[in-house]
């Protein structure tokens, strides 16, 4: 008797505790436009660069480290609650990297660049700036870790510890900083519970494209959600990235970890006040194409080139700067942008004299010229134009030339070249290029 009363003790123990087990949490946050946080990131990553030298791939030992802290502004949110608009105010923005033997670089921002919007739109993300352009080097530097995107990992429903879910696409895209998802299996988890705190993690493989390249990351992060608080307060995202030789860049391997502190702002602080938003577009489109233009500031102060952003900086050199349209990842031309010698105020080289300058270009054998004049320039400078198909050191080529003048005798030289199928994709970005060259202004 005794032992059938301890089964039926132990019987009715497992009852009353079944329903522990299966306890559900709801892990959610519910945003409202308005709402501000402060976030604090940190990224340490290590590997190296395959770049070809003399037709073979050399490694190059890299290591970075990053720091980002600013509060944000929720402006707009998708139908799921997850931010699509926010706008920031960078406190910190620094990104130090050191390749090979050479010595660490940082980059930063200006401190009339602090106030950031991020946005995206469909698929697409963008950061600009409301108080003007930013530099190619300025933009990397905000291309940290993806906060709009990092509540995505909660689930949509109750979920028990133990319960798993897999990402939505979007949110996949995002963390990963694709500019293209090809597919993936990242999958969060809820581990455990304890002292109000949930511990999440997302684990798995993914694929995409970025700047041309093929990537694969595997994924082995860790989330904590505040029951009390309810919301999401620190992430830990550890990935193994692979990327393929891109038209843009080399091919890499690395391992990047990145950390964030995410604490809730019961009243938005003045920098990311509205009166302070007011410069910033309203809507969910697309930004103005003259908010996400880029800036370029030649060393010798010779003139300022200001570029969309499909436009990638290649090389430079103390005379010439070398940049690649790049349409969703496909190579589309190749610019080069050379300072000329300055003449006399009022004056420039003449139609013939840059003919005869574009004849003598090493390796270049023109057999057709589609284009030959002037053409009209938005700033008042002197702009002539000669469109010429031919033999680039033994392949097929398009050129287009441009040679650029101010009034104060200031030159340059603008080559764009492509393959001729690729010139319906060019359409008129390099006439749009050299309209966004600038000469200083001529002293009183």
């Amino acid at each position: 008797m005794t032992r059938w009363r301890n089964l039926a003790i132990l019987f009715v123990a497992l009852a009353v505790a079944q329903p522990g087990l299966a306890q559900t949490y709801s892990l959610t946050e519910n945003l409202q436009p308005g709402d501000c946080c402060q976030l604090k990131l940190a990224m340490k990553l290590a590997g190296e660069w395959r770049v070809q030298r003399e037709d073979k791939p050399v490694p190059v030992a890299i290591q970075a480290s990053a720091a980002h802290e600013f509060p944000e502004h929720i402006l707009r949110l998708d139908d799921a609650g997850v931010p699509i608009k926010v706008a920031r105010h960078y406190h910190q923005a620094r990104v130090a990297i050191k390749a090979g033997d050479g010595k660490p670089t940082e980059r930063t921002i200006r401190d009339e660049r602090r106030l950031i919007v991020a946005q995206r739109v469909k698929d697409q993300y963008y950061t600009y700036s409301p108080d003007g352009s930013l530099t190619r080097d300025e933009l990397e530097t905000l291309e940290h870790f993806d906060t709009l995107a990092l509540i995505g990992v909660l689930p949509a429903k109750a979920v028990k510890v133990g319960e798993t879910w897999k990402l939505p696409s979007a949110v996949a895209q995002g963390l990963c900083a694709f500019e293209a998802l090809v597919d993936h299996e990242l999958t969060a988890k809820l581990e455990a519970v304890q002292d109000n705190q949930a511990r999440l993690s997302v684990t798995g493989k993914a694929n995409g494209i970025n700047l041309g390249a093929s990537v694969k990351l595997t994924v082995d992060a860790s989330c904590i959600y505040d029951l009390q608080q309810q919301r999401l307060v620190s992430a830990t995202w550890k990935q193994q990235d692979v990327r393929d030789q891109g038209p843009a860049s080399p091919a890499t391997t690395m391992e990047a970890t990145w950390t964030v502190e995410r604490t809730y702002l019961p009243k938005g602080p003045k920098e990311v006040h509205e009166f302070k938003l007011a410069k910033v577009p309203e809507g969910v489109e697309a930004p103005p194409a003259a908010f996400l233009q880029l800036a370029h500031q030649d060393g010798k102060g010779r003139f300022q080139l200001n570029y969309e952003r499909d436009w990638q900086l290649a090389g430079q050199t103390d005379d010439h700067l070398i940049l690649r349209l790049m349409d969703r990842g496909d190579w589309v031309a190749q610019a080069t942008v050379t300072a000329w010698t300055k003449a006399e105020a009022g004056k420039h080289l003449s139609a013939d004299e840059f003919k005869e300058t574009i004849a003598d270009t090493p390796g270049w054998e023109p057999d057709e010229i589609r284009d030959d004049g002037e053409v009209r320039s938005p700033k008042g400078n002197w702009v002539y134009r000669v469109s010429a198909l031919g033999d680039m050191d033994g392949l097929r080529v398009l050129q287009n030339f441009y040679l650029v003048a101010g009034p104060a005798g200031d030159q340059v030289v603008v080559t764009v070249t492509m393959r001729e199928a690729q010139a319906q994709k060019l359409g008129n970005s390099d006439s749009k290029l050299v309209d966004g060259l600038e000469f200083p202004k001529k002293s009183e």
